[in-house]
């Protein structure tokens, strides 16, 4: 399979990834005490957003870093195979960071100087506000639960429903998370870290420059903000957190083969032939999955959005299947190991046990919905996928 894009050639591609790969030793070290608190250490945060990685879908127009997916999928793979909520909280800046392009670019380059250059976001697609018109803009009230990277952002990007002119309407707002209430609801089987508390917001003015409008959208000129592209683009990184949750599993297990378990005591896992088996199908699946991605989304972006629809209809139709398919992958390579390790698996110490709580959080996420599956197989039956932006 031919891997198009190839990681070395985009513009900030090098510098990103090797940003990640820097802080991953850090994000690892920091693991355990992530578990406990339910968040990142200062630290930790401060090095990703000087790095820009919170922000890697800012338009350059305000300028932000702009990265394409496979940048940001690589980024934040890296440290998710050091930590699942570290990678998480990036992943969830990423892609409410493009939604930044649909704000007035005045009104967010105000936003960056104020942060110093760089943004942290949080923010969630479910119209759980409610925003009512007034002289300027919208009193916004609201509880969004699932907030991820809420305790570590300055903006929350929330969905609302407006009743504009006798119709509903759906309105899209920027609110400072210091206008809001963090409510602590996260207490979790995985992705501890990752502090996805309810935010909530009440009578809340929100000016008409922080309202997204398609047309900002529209004078973006760059790739990454293209409609066809939107799920491809805002996807690629959580599909990012399967595939390196998957590889740190294995890292895991490879620390922990040299001892026996319970059953066979003098018997090192490593030298076991069911053992090795199982490793090998966690490794080939895992390669199988990570190199559909590479080459899906490299494609879907490669490919220009005025060309024939045919072939941009199968690109964005094979980037959304690989998507998926990584992070059920993704619990298909932990479960193997978790099961191959037997009681070396369950102690905390082995690293194991977490991954298989964070791989298991992570395909709930909306990106990994089995209905993606459908939708894609509707598609290659040659019937109507029955969903957006495919």
């Amino acid at each position: 399979m031919t891997v198009l894009a190839d990681p070395s050639t985009a513009v900030g591609r090098e510098d990103a990834v090797a940003a990640a790969l820097r802080l991953a030793p850090l994000a690892a070290a920091s693991a355990d005490a992530i578990e406990r608190s339910g968040r990142l250490p200062a630290e930790l945060v401060e090095a990703l957003s000087t790095a820009r990685l919170y922000d890697l879908y800012l338009p350059a127009s305000v300028g932000g870093p702009e990265a394409d997916p496979l940048t940001a999928l690589l980024a934040v793979e890296a440290l998710a195979r050091a930590d699942a909520s570290v990678g998480w909280c990036v992943q969830v800046s990423v892609a409410n960071s493009w939604q930044l392009a649909a704000i007035d670019p005045e009104a967010v380059a105000v936003m960056v100087a104020a942060a110093g250059g760089a943004l942290r976001v949080a923010g969630s697609a479910r119209p759980l506000g409610r925003a009512e018109r007034v002289d300027g803009g919208y009193r916004v009230s609201g509880r969004w639960d699932f907030a991820s990277n809420v305790l570590h952002a300055d903006w929350y990007v929330g969905t609302c429903i407006a009743e504009e002119d006798g119709r509903r309407r759906t309105r899209v707002v920027c609110v400072p998370v210091a206008s809001g209430q963090i409510i602590e609801t996260w207490d979790v089987a995985g992705l501890r870290g990752s502090g996805s508390h309810d935010f909530a917001v009440a009578d809340l003015f929100v000016p008409d420059t922080h309202v997204a409008a398609g047309r900002h959208v529209a004078a973006q000129a760059g790739l990454l903000y293209r409609p066809r592209l939107t799920m491809v683009a805002n996807w690629a990184p959580t599909a990012a957190i399967g595939l390196g949750v998957a590889r740190g599993a294995i890292d895991a297990f490879v620390a922990l083969s040299g001892e026996g378990t319970a059953n066979t005591v003098d018997v090192a896992l490593r030298d076991r032939a069911d053992t090795q088996r199982a490793v090998g199908r966690a490794a080939a699946k895992l390669g199988a999955a990570r190199a559909y991605c590479l080459d899906a989304i490299g494609r879907a972006w490669a490919t220009d959005t005025d060309t024939d629809p045919s072939v941009l209809d199968e690109a964005v139709l094979q980037a959304r299947l690989a998507i998926t398919n990584a992070l059920h992958t993704a619990v298909e390579v932990v479960d193997l190991l978790v099961h191959a390790g037997g009681t070396r698996s369950v102690f905390a110490a082995a690293g194991l046990e977490r991954r298989w709580r964070d791989a298991h959080v992570a395909v709930q996420h909306g990106a990994a919905l089995p209905s993606h599956f459908d939708a894609g197989g509707r598609l290659v039956l040659g019937l109507p996928a029955g969903a957006p932006y495919w």
